[in-house]
């Protein structure tokens, strides 16, 4: 054993199963004794070290080691399907033998509702893990559980020689006594909610729905926490790859645009390195979407190369509606080159809409340009489309011609979502109005989708009217949606109440969104 005196704290875990609480815990340890060194993921010791040395030195240097234990983690296997427990060089089994063997003190902390590990799974080496009385942690009651562990390891750690090396931060208690729930910082909030989000995010069953979730966490996490956001990224990808249904490429293209938002070059890389058209296509189009408005010139390069005519076209509606307030005329040059006329309306619309506040002149020919080429389609089914996003896009600058518009389309159903989206345009300015729109239509999925587009429109303005919006709709996938809109709203001036409402959210990938969107808030209100 090393000379110096052992005022570690070691956490052992699986990445597959465990990383969340990990992370979680090293933060909340290193701001409650920031003179102990926290160590963890010394799975990534470089070249030319000597992986037992470098383990068994940092053992010894701990006066404590916390084994997280997942569900998996005894069972999980290697790419050829050995059990990682059964392999003496397992990472995991060697740093907890090590601490077994040199008489650390070794806490296993049961996550996520993992069972108790029994004699007969283990190897005869950590047999005597399994004797050890376990401490349980779980995302229902996490800071009650974790203040408890962390007052345990204060314990272990003040018992241990050289204590007096050790400082708590000015927020711990001075000594033994009852366990009290500290106020969380700003940034032990967002972390928290953030594993909790990743745990959820592991759970689902959807894979691609999984794959958009874990995009979204490393997106949140990328400017506190690069490396894991990173390896979340490359697991986003692994299962979206591995999706085999038509839902692969709406996977994929989640996964582009996440990664777009923070690492354009390795998003254009992930995308353009597949193979198939589809999703090869649509990857490509979620990053132009990305970047269109941080980096149009990029976009549209993107946007050209991509192997499908009609989402050449998407895409660059896409960055000509971006360009549209900033250089109106290249917007309209990329609305002329457009063959297909709803694309080509799309971008007039919202040229129209940039406009408006500088010349309403304009816009209203623009707006009129744009109607008089919708009336002109032959096609019933394309013209009630464009009618009805001329009437979403005109809500704003004249509503009363908006809504005649709207109530002009022939087609109960495109009717039915042009007078949707008059509402939520409306909403910001005329929430009475936009309301009433909204419970007079009868075409159900138009009524839940403008419920749920009013309801993310009055989110930041008017969060009550939000939430009760959001409740009256029948639909519980976009009153998932609504609820997280107006969660993250809440974020930054009412935390309790945005965790609460995350909280009551029933549709996990809804929950997921909303957990990331308060922890990002969270975190950019930080000091």
């Amino acid at each position: 054993m090393t000379d110096s005196s052992p005022q570690g704290i070691f956490l052992s875990y699986r990445r597959e199963d465990a990383a969340p609480y990990a992370r979680l815990l090293q933060f909340q340890l290193s701001e409650r004794f920031p003179d102990a060194q926290v160590f963890m993921d010394l799975d990534s010791i470089e070249a030319g070290l000597d992986f037992a040395d470098v383990i068994a030195e940092a053992v010894d240097s701990c006066a404590v080691l916390v084994a997280l234990i997942g569900r998996q983690w005894a069972t999980l296997a290697d790419e050829a399907g050995h059990r990682r427990l059964d392999d003496p060089d397992d990472f995991v089994r060697f740093e907890v033998q090590a601490a077994l063997e040199r008489g650390v003190r070794v806490i296993p902390v049961l996550v996520d509702g993992a069972s108790p590990l029994r004699l007969q799974h283990l190897p005869s080496e950590l047999h005597k893990l399994a004797r050890l009385n376990a401490f349980e942690l779980s995302y229902g009651r996490y800071q009650y559980d974790a203040e408890r562990l962390i007052d345990l390891i204060q314990r272990v750690l003040a018992e241990a020689p050289g204590a007096s090396a050790v400082h708590q931060s000015p927020s711990a208690p001075a000594g033994p006594g009852p366990t009290v729930p500290r106020a969380e910082g700003a940034d032990l909030r967002a972390a928290r909610l953030l594993t909790e989000a990743e745990g959820i995010a592991h759970s689902l069953t959807d894979e691609g729905k999984k794959a958009a979730a874990l995009s979204g966490i490393a997106q949140a996490l990328a400017a506190t926490d690069p490396d894991h956001a990173a390896q979340l990224f490359t697991d986003a990808e692994r299962i979206g790859q591995s999706i085999t249904d038509v839902e692969k490429a709406g996977a994929l293209t989640e996964v582009a645009q996440a990664l777009a938002a923070i690492d354009p070059d390795r998003a254009e890389r992930f995308a353009d390195s597949l193979t198939e058209e589809y999703p090869k296509a649509p990857a490509l189009y979620g990053v132009v979407v990305a970047l269109a408005d941080t980096d149009p010139d990029r976009a549209e390069s993107i946007a050209r190369s991509i192997p499908d005519e009609d989402l050449v076209a998407k895409a660059l509606a896409a960055v000509a509606a971006a360009l549209a307030a900033t250089d109106p005329e290249r917007a309209e040059g990329i609305a002329d080159s457009l063959d297909f006329e709803p694309y080509e309306i799309e971008v007039l619309c919202g040229l129209a809409k940039a406009l408006a506040a500088t010349d309403p002149g304009r816009a209203d020919q623009v707006f009129t340009d744009a109607e008089s080429i919708a009336r002109s389609i032959t096609d019933d089914f394309f013209k009630a489309w464009t009618l009805s996003d001329v009437a979403q896009a005109l809500a704003t600058l004249d509503p009363e011609r908006a809504e005649r518009l709207a109530r002009s389309i022939t087609d109960e159903a495109w009717e039915a979502w042009g007078l949707g989206g008059v509402a939520a345009a409306l909403a910001p300015t005329d929430p009475d109005r936009a309301e009433r729109i909204v419970h007079s239509l009868t075409f159900e999925p138009a009524k839940a989708a403008a419920l749920q587009n009013v309801a993310q429109a009055l989110a930041a303005t008017d969060p009550d009217r939000a939430e009760r919006l959001a409740h009256s709709n029948t639909d519980e996938e976009m009153k998932a949606a609504a609820l997280s809109d107006v969660a993250q709203a809440l974020a930054a001036i009412d935390p309790d109440r945005a965790e609460r409402l995350a909280h009551s959210i029933t549709h996990e990938p809804a929950k997921v969104s909303a957990l990331c969107g308060i922890a990002k808030a969270l975190t950019a209100t930080s000091p």
